[in-house]
Order: structure tokens, then sequence, then C-alpha cells
């Protein structure tokens, strides 16, 4: 804690995101942004002189300028953790924006530094940007399938194509779409929150296969179309179709287990609830076109707005002054990329990825597509192009 009794906080990453995550933390009362980082220079003094911060242009210069308490990592995806490792190695908090990492590897490289330098500083928060997890249909959704409302869960489909992206959001960025830049498309970077979603319902899958499409509706290398099934112990099947070509698009998800059905669409769930158990009724029913009566609820969040960011934010701020575990530890974070990961591997070797995977088996991959690369990025004007990162929260 600082001398003025607050968490000193740093931003490494001064783009559409660190920009949202200083207007937030501003507006908070137990902490205060000291410091900003970004790799140009001219970027940096004016926002350090803007917002009357310290800038730096060398991450581990303003790691070590001795003022930090923590930092929030929102660099592209390969940089979180290289910044994240040294930040922990120095005992100061970390909070990383999704995905926690570009692969498996790295993230299993943050967690045992993270686990190593918690023998020396115990009260070491290390948490991630999952958002999702704080809104309360997500949370009454969980609490449906923990409780096992819905029985023995055997299928779910999960529909996430309304993450559209016009060519114009991956020219402004030159590491976006790109395998050396970005390390994936709409599984590592949109559905990142869906994939986090999918592994906090229902675990993880024993095994996966996977159809992907790279470059298919856009002028980029990394996937923008996906079709994946999903194999888990006890028999229940997943399905999970992602995409940013889609206007417009959709975002539904089913979740069918012996009692019933949950659906969530347009901030709203539907819930069938059988009177029996279907599986059961199955076996005895002597009618042979009999059916399993069910009544029908729906409950409605049409007035919860906002991405959850700034509820993280502060989970994080207050986990490092009450010594707690944060709502989000980035640990978990490991859990999501293995779906995406082995979603794209699956992709690649056009056959079923079971899981765990060994994390090399993915990293060899990956780096023999960005050996092979030859993509260019097209010419395009950024000019008159309006960036602004709420609209995706629309």
């Amino acid at each position: 804690m600082g001398a003025n009794g607050k968490v000193n906080v740093g931003i490494i990453g001064m783009g559409n995101m660190g920009k949202l995550y200083f207007e937030q933390l501003s507006r908070m009362e137990h902490c205060q942004v000291v410091s900003i980082w970004s790799q140009k220079e001219e970027k940096v003094k004016k926002l350090a002189a803007e917002y009357g911060v310290q800038g730096f242009t060398d991450y581990i210069a303003m790691l070590d300028a001795g003022n930090l308490d923590a930092v929030i990592v929102a660099t592209p995806h390969y940089q979180h953790t290289t910044v994240t490792v040294e930040a922990l190695r120095r005992n100061i908090h970390v909070l990383v924006e999704k995905p926690v990492a570009a692969h498996v590897n790295d993230a299993e490289r943050m967690n045992a530094v993270y686990e190593e330098q918690k023998k020396l500083a115990p009260d070491l928060v290390f948490a991630a940007i999952y958002q999702q997890r704080t809104l309360p249909q997500w949370q009454y959704i969980r609490q449906q399938v923990q409780d096992g409302k819905l029985g023995r869960l055997m299928r779910f489909s999960w529909i996430t194509t309304n993450w559209f992206r016009p060519q114009a959001y991956f020219n402004v960025g030159n590491w976006r779409g790109t395998w050396k830049g970005e390390g994936g498309g709409v599984l590592l970077n949109q559905c990142a929150h869906n994939l986090d979603m999918m592994w906090w319902l229902f675990g993880l899958p024993q095994a996966i296969t996977s159809t992907a499409a790279f470059g298919k509706y856009h002028d980029i290398e990394v996937e923008d179309e996906v079709h994946a099934m999903l194999e888990y112990n006890g028999g229940l099947m997943g399905s999970f179709i992602a995409s940013t070509s889609e206007a417009p698009g959709t975002d539904r998800l089913e979740i069918v287990g012996e009692y019933g059905k949950l659906v969530y669409e347009h901030k709203k769930v539907t819930l069938y609830h059988n009177k029996e158990s279907a599986l059961e009724y199955i076996q005895h029913a002597k009618q042979a076109f009999g059916m399993v009566k069910h009544d029908v609820a729906e409950i409605s969040w049409a007035d919860v707005t906002g991405p959850g960011h700034e509820h993280i934010l502060n989970d994080f701020v207050q986990a490092i002054i009450d010594k707690r575990r944060p709502m989000v530890p980035a640990a978990e974070g490991l859990n999501s990329l293995m779906l995406i990961n082995g979603m794209v591997l699956s992709s690649l070797r056009e056959s079923k990825v079971r899981l765990p995977f060994d994390g090399n088996e993915y990293d060899r991959e990956l780096q023999k597509l960005i050996a092979n690369s030859t993509y260019r990025k097209p010419e395009a004007n950024h000019d008159h192009v309006t960036v602004d990162v709420k609209d995706s929260f629309r």
C-alpha cells in the first residue's frame, strides 16, 4: 500500500482496454493509478501528461520504479506472460486481461511462477479479467447446474455468433488477426469469455472434435468461424459454434438434462422443468408415444447493463487490501485455453483431441503456423476508422 493508504496501480498496455481501465480505476476510492506503459513513446508522453501519471516505454523500468503495489496487464496476448512473470517475481500483484496467455504452455509457466512466489509472499494476488462471471444471469445458470436442478446433464449447445467484426477491426491493430501477433482469432479473442463460462459451468471435456475456418470471411490468417463437438465423462455432449462474420448474430445456450431444459438468450432464461426424469420415463412408460409433462418459467435480466469489468477491477483491489482470494484466480485461465487450443489443434490435425493434451503439441503446431506464414496486412487508410471499445459491450 502507498503512503496515502491506497493501492498504487500501474497499467501496462494503453490500447482501448487500458484506457477504459484507467477511467474505471480513477473512480475507485481505495486505489490510484500512478504509472502507465506503452511501447510508443509519443503516445505515452501524451497520455501521461493528460492523466498526471508517470509514463514508461520500458516496463521493466516501470516495475523497478518502486512505487507499484499492483499492475493491470492489457497488452497483446503474447506479452501477457513475459510482463506477468516479471511483475510476480517482484511480488507485485497482477490482474491480467483475457486470455491469460496465447497458449497452454505460457499459462502453465505463469502459474508456476505465481506458486513459487507465494512461498515468499503468501498474500500475492494473481487474478484474471473474466468479467462475465460477475453477471447475475450467469451466476443463476451456474447455480442451476451445480444444484442439479436439471439432474443428469445430457447435452448443451451454444451458438455464439454475435461477435461480428468488420475488416477495419483487424486493420487498425498490426498484431490482430495474425498467428505471430495475436496467436488466434475468434476463440482466443472474442470467445475467451464464452469458453471460460463453458469450463465454469461444465468443467473440461475429455475430448474435442473441431472444424475451424481460417480467414474465411476476413483478410486474416487466424480462425473466424468454428464448429466443435465436446465429449464429457458421464455422457454429456456439447456443441459450440462461433463466428465473427454473421449479422445479425446469435447468442443462445441450451442445457438439457433428464429433468428438463434451460435456454438462455436475450438476457432471459427459459426453464423447462420436467415432472419426472425423462431417462426414467424412457424405461417405464407404457405408451409408445408417451411424453414427459413439464412446467415453464422465465427469468429476465433486461435491466442488467455493462460488461462487469469495473466489478473485477474493484474485486482485485479489495482482494489486495483484504489479503484474500480474488473472484477469478488467473490460474483458472488455463482451463479455457485448454478448450481454445484444443479446438484449433483438432482442426489443424483433422482429428479428435483428448484433454488434457501436452502443451508442447500445440506449441509445435503454432510455431509451424508462424514460421510458414506468408500473410501480410491489407493496405488500408485508418484515418476515418472509428474505434470505441465500449461499442463491443453493446
